[in-house]
C-alpha cells in the first residue's frame, strides 16, 4: 500500500493535541510530507511528554508478527481515535510509530469487534485502506459503516520497513452512533414584551442521521434540555413522534435560550450530543424600582433576638408603583461584611429578611433586564450587646456629708455616648438592696461628652453604699461600676445659744453646750475637740470667727464674745481629718441696743 498525504499539518496536529499516546511520539513537521513520517524523525518521549516504556520483551530482528498489550521501546505501536461525525459519518484516525532508527510504517489494518464479542469472535469489519495525514496520524480513505450502533473494540496491526510487525488486540474503543441534530431551533418573544408579558416559548425538532447510509428521521421520545435564564432552572421537553417540542419559560435576566440533548446511561453508546443556541432577544427599556419598608427604619430586638426587616419591592409603571413579584432583594451590612447577599420577594412582592446582628443596613432592588437597580435605602437594627463599661470612677463623700460621684461612660468602640444618655445613681444602706438615688445625664454642659458629674446625699449625709449604674439602651446591655462604702463619723453639738438675744452694746455673750460622736450608733462625747464660735451682722455675707474653744474630758465647751451689733450667731465643729463629719448648732439672732 502506497501511503498518500490526506490534510493539512494544521488539522492533524488539532486532532494529535488530544492524544495521549504511550510510547515513542512521532515528531510534528511544519510543513505537509509527501511521504509517511519515519521514527527516525521522533524523539524518545510519548506524546504527554514522559519518556517511552520499555517492557522485558527484546524485539526481533526482522521478524514478527508480535501481540503487545503495551508499548515496548524499538517496536511500532498504534491506538485509535473516536470516530468523527462532522460531516454526519463515521470518520476513523489511527496514531501509529514505526520501530525507530529510520523505519516507516508501511501498513496499517484495523478490525472491528463488538465490545463484548467472545474471545474467538470473528471481526464485523476490517479496514485496511488508510492514507497518511501528518504527525503519525492515519485516516481510513472511505467512512466507516458498522453492522449496529454501539461500542466497539478495536485491533490494529502495524507493520513498518524494518519488518517489524505487531499486532495490538485492544488498539482502543469507539462508538458508532447515531448523528444527533437540531433541525430547528426557535423561539418566540411577546409583542408587548415587558415585565408584565416576558414568557418566551421555544420550538425546535431533533433529527437522526444515520452515519452509514446517509438517513435522516424524526428522533421521537427523546428528552431534550432547555435554558433561557442565565443560571436558571433547566426545562425538560420530550419530543413527539415527529421529533418536534415546545417549551416556554419566563425571560429573567440575561436571557440566551440554549438546547441540548445528552444522551442518558443507556443510549450514551448510540447517540451523539446535540445543541443549538440561540441570540439573546431585544429587551425593552428597564423600568425604575423602589424598596418601601413595612417595618420601621429602627427595628429594636431584646438581646439574643433576631429582627425581621420587611418591605415591598416596587416598579413604576407610568405614575403608578406596583408591586414586584419573585424579584432580587439584596442587602449589605455587619451580618454580610462588605458582601451584598440577596432574597427575594415573594408573589406579591413582599420581602422579609431576617437580621440577627445589630447596626445599619442597606437594602436595594437588584437590576435586571426589566427593572433598574432602586436607590438604596437603610434600616437601623438595634439589638442590646455588652460593651458598655465604666472608667476612672470616683465616689467620694466631703465634711459636709456632701457625695460626689463622677467618671466616664464608654459604648464599646462609639466616640462618645448619645446625646441624652443617662446614668443612675443608686444606694444601698446594706450593699444588697440599691435603689436610685439620683439621676445624672453624661455630657451635660461643663463636661466631656462621656463625662458624668453628681452630687448626692441621703438624709443628712452621704454614708452608705454607693454606685452608679448604666440601665442599657437599645444598642448596649445594662452595667454596674462597683461599689464604693462611704463613711464619716456623725457628730452633733448641743447648746450653743447665747446667754441672752437682747443685748446692749459690747455685752458679753456666752455660749456652753456639749460636742458629741457617734460612731456606731449610739451617741458619745467628743472630747478634745475644737469648736468654734461664729457671728453674722445683719445684712452682711460674710460669717466672722468670734472664738475658739477644746472641749473637756466630758465633750464639754464654753465660749463667750462682745456683741457690737444686731446679728446671728452659732456654734459649730469643722473635721481637721477626713473621718468625722462637720456639725453646727441652731443658728440665733441677738438684737442689740
Amino acid at each position: 500500500m502506497r501511503p498518500r498525504l490526506f490534510i493539512s499539518t494544521s488539522v492533524a496536529a488539532g486532532f494529535l493535541a488530544g492524544l495521549a499516546l504511550p510510547g515513542q511520539a512521532l515528531a510534528e513537521t511544519s510543513v505537509p510530507s509527501t511521504a509517511p513520517v519515519t521514527a527516525g524523525d521522533t524523539s524518545t518521549a510519548d506524546a504527554t511528554g514522559a519518556a517511552a516504556v520499555a517492557a522485558d520483551l527484546t524485539p526481533p530482528d526482522g521478524q514478527g508478527p508480535v501481540t503487545l498489550t503495551q508499548p515496548v521501546s524499538g517496536l511500532p505501536w498504534a491506538v485509535a481515535d473516536p470516530f468523527d461525525y462532522t460531516d454526519d459519518h463515521a470518520t476513523f484516525r489511527v496514531f501509529a510509530r514505526s520501530s525507530g532508527n529510520g523505519a516507516t510504517v508501511t501498513s496499517l489494518t484495523a478490525r472491528f469487534y463488538p465490545l463484548h464479542a467472545p474471545a474467538d469472535a470473528a471481526p464485523v469489519l476490517t479496514v485496511t485502506d488508510f492514507a497518511y495525514v501528518d504527525a503519525g496520524v492515519w485516516r481510513a480513505t472511505a467512512p466507516v459503516v458498522l453492522p449496529a450502533f454501539g461500542a466497539y473494540r478495536v485491533a490494529l496491526d502495524v507493520r513498518d520497513d524494518h519488518g517489524y510487525d505487531v499486532t495490538l488486540p485492544s488498539g482502543g474503543t469507539v462508538e458508532y452512533q447515531q448523528v444527533v441534530h437540531f433541525s430547528s431551533f426557535t423561539q418566540t418573544v411577546p409583542s408587548n414584551f415587558d415585565f408584565d408579558h416576558r414568557t418566551v416559548t421555544v420550538q425546535g425538532a431533533l433529527t437522526l442521521t444515520d452515519p452509514g447510509t446517509g438517513q435522516v428521521s424524526p428522533f421521537s421520545g427523546a428528552t431534550v434540555s432547555v435554558t433561557g435564564n442565565s443560571g436558571g432552572t433547566t426545562l425538560k421537553a420530550t419530543t413527539a413522534a415527529d421529533g418536534t417540542f415546545t417549551t416556554s419559560f419566563d425571560a429573567d435576566v440575561s436571557v440566551q435560550t440554549v438546547g441540548e440533548y445528552a444522551p442518558g446511561r443507556e443510549d450514551s453508546w448510540t447517540h451523539t450530543h446535540a445543541y443549538a443556541y440561540l441570540s439573546q432577544p431585544g429587551l425593552p427599556a428597564s423600568e425604575p424600582t423602589r424598596i418601601r419598608f413595612t417595618s420601621p427604619p429602627d427595628v429594636n430586638v431584646p438581646a439574643g433576638g433576631t429582627a425581621t426587616v420587611t418591605g415591598v419591592v416596587e416598579r413604576k409603571v407610568g405614575d403608578a408603583w406596583r408591586p414586584v413579584p419573585r424579584t432580587a432583594v439584596d442587602l449589605s451590612g455587619p451580618q454580610a461584611g462588605s458582601e451584598w447577599f440577596a432574597s427575594y420577594s415573594d408573589d406579591r412582592g413582599a420581602f422579609a429578611i431576617p437580621v440577627s446582628q445589630p447596626g445599619t443596613f442597606q437594602v436595594r432592588v437588584e437590576a435586571t433586564d426589566y427593572l433598574q437597580q432602586s436607590p438604596v435605602e437603610s434600616v437601623r437594627v438595634h439589638i442590646p450587646q455588652p460593651g458598655a463599661q465604666f472608667a476612672g470612677l470616683s465616689i467620694s463623700q466631703d465634711a459636709t456629708g456632701q457625695g460626689r460621684i463622677a467618671g466616664r461612660l464608654t459604648l464599646g468602640q462609639a466616640d462618645s455616648p448619645p446625646a441624652g444618655t443617662t446614668v443612675q445613681v443608686q444606694y444601698s444602706a446594706d450593699g444588697r438592696s440599691w435603689h436610685n438615688a439620683a439621676t445624672t445625664t453624661v455630657g451635660r454642659q461643663g463636661l466631656g461628652k462621656d463625662e458624668f458629674l453628681c452630687g448626692v446625699r441621703q438624709g443628712s449625709s452621704a454614708n452608705g453604699y454607693w454606685r452608679v449604674s448604666f440601665l442599657g439602651n437599645s444598642d448596649w446591655l445594662p452595667v454596674n461600676g462597683n461599689a464604693v462604702h462611704l463613711w464619716r463619723t456623725p457628730t452633733r453639738i448641743t447648746g450653743g445659744r447665747p446667754s441672752t438675744t437682747h443685748a446692749r452694746h459690747n455685752q458679753k455673750l456666752s455660749f456652753s453646750g456639749s460636742l458629741q460622736q457617734s460612731p456606731a450608733g449610739a451617741w458619745h462625747a467628743y472630747s478634745h475637740a475644737t469648736v468654734r464660735l461664729w457671728f453674722r451682722p445683719s445684712g452682711g455675707t460674710t460669717w466672722h470667727l468670734m472664738s475658739t474653744a477644746t472641749t473637756d474630758a466630758h465633750g464639754q465647751y464654753s465660749l463667750s464674745a462682745k456683741d457690737t451689733t444686731t446679728g446671728t450667731w452659732y456654734v459649730a465643729y469643722q473635721s481637721p481629718d477626713t473621718h468625722h463629719l462637720d456639725s453646727t448648732s441652731t443658728h440665733t439672732w441677738v438684737g442689740v441696743k
